[in-house]
This record gives structure tokens, sequence and C-alpha cells, in this order.
């Protein structure tokens, strides 16, 4: 079991992500400085609640296909909502790998995501998507330690 002490989160910024609202917060010394509207964890692959921090920042993280057949492949290419297929621009994708306590993974992440048609639902596999534009933007101002709270 993973656990999170006071002494790893950086204590003027925070990240409040709510679950039910589909909106993720960022505060900096108890401020609100910006709310974005994100896609959230499916019932069947849930994102997870608590309290924890960002471990790892990532600019251009690759993705990969977690079902069958593609399992493990690359992903290169995604049909957007509209039916239009595009290449993945993995030059302005960017990633927050993020840890809860009492989940013993490091497989939840703030991303991006091109498919914006998923925003404000939950249909991920439990990562938090952003807009492409809405991350180039949050991304510089997240610190490794960046407290991050998950509320239902």
């Amino acid at each position: 079991m993973l656990h999170i002490s006071a002494s790893t989160c950086s204590a003027e910024k925070m990240i409040v992500i709510k679950l039910k609202d589909k909106t993720l917060e960022f505060y900096d010394a108890g401020t609100l400085i910006k709310k974005y509207d994100v896609r959230v964890g499916k019932k069947p692959t849930p994102t997870p609640t608590g309290d924890g921090y960002i471990y790892e920042k990532r600019k251009r993280p690759v993705f990969r296909y977690i079902d069958p057949p593609n399992k493990g492949k690359v992903i290169k290419y995604v049909t957007l909502g509209s039916g239009k297929t595009i290449k993945v621009p993995r030059n302005k994708m960017r990633s927050l790998g993020f840890r809860i306590n009492g989940y013993d993974t490091d497989k939840y992440s703030i991303h991006s995501t091109n498919h914006t048609d998923t925003i404000g639902k939950a249909i991920s596999n439990g990562c938090v998507g952003m807009r492409i534009e809405d991350m180039l933007e949050f991304y510089p101002l997240i610190e490794v330690n960046t407290k991050v709270t998950i509320e239902p």
C-alpha cells in the first residue's frame, strides 16, 4: 500500500479534481487560479479518490492500447467523435503522473486528449483527460510533489 506523508507534498500549489462535476481546480497559496472541465474514469475503471501528489511530469508521452487485439501497441492515430481520423499530435501532448493514498500503482495520470468530445464525461480507464490547449496552459504551472485531492 502506498502512503503519502504531508512532508512529501508541495504546500503552496494544489490540484482538486471533482469527479461528480468533472472539473479540475488549480490553487496556489489557497487561491483558485484556474478551473478546467475534464473527463474522468467510467464505472468499471474509476478514477481513484483520496489525497496524493504529482510524482512525474512527461512531455510527449506515448499512449498504448490496453485492450486486444492491439494491446501494448503505440496509439499513432485516433478517430474523433466526428468520425475524422487524425495523427496524435505528440509534440503537444503532456502528462502528469499522480499517486493516491491506498492505490499501489503508478498507472494514473492527468493527460492531454484530442478527444474533446469526451470532456465532461466519465469515459476513461481511470485517468483524467484535459483538452490539449488546457494542458499546455496547465502543465508549466505544476511541479513534481504538487498535492492532488480527488473528490467523489
